[in-house]
């Protein structure tokens, strides 16, 4: 990421949660386009990461709990308050993520490379 287009918030989250990475990943889980990529790793210590790059650059990060096959995501800013909930199901059939209110086409959605909840 570059610093002068990740917003200071982020890169200031990015360096306040950098132990958090330091577990061992549970679940990750990835999309791309010609533009851009996403990432989401989620943690042994109920923490996860998620990453865009490309045009858009963005670090968010939070804490997860999981209810049968629905992950429940707890943005947190810089100063480790919650500002954001979002539910994210997991499709066994098509192996990926759909995030609550997302309308975007299935091969789109995130695919699932690693999941050992």
């Amino acid at each position: 990421m570059h610093s002068c287009i990740t917003p200071k918030d982020a890169r200031v989250l990015k360096k306040n949660t950098k132990e958090w990475r330091d577990a061992p990943a549970v679940l990750e889980a990835y999309s791309d386009s010609p533009f851009s990529a996403s990432f989401l790793t989620l943690r042994k210590n109920n923490k996860f990461e998620r990453v865009s790059s490309g045009i858009i650059q963005s670090f968010h990060a939070g804490s997860w709990t999981i209810n049968q096959d629905t992950i429940k995501l707890s943005y947190v800013d810089s100063k480790h308050t919650i500002v954001e909930k979002q539910y994210v199901l997991i499709d066994r059939k098509t192996s990926t993520l759909i995030f609550e209110g997302d309308s975007i086409p299935e091969y789109m959605r995130l695919k699932i490379m690693l999941n050992d909840l």
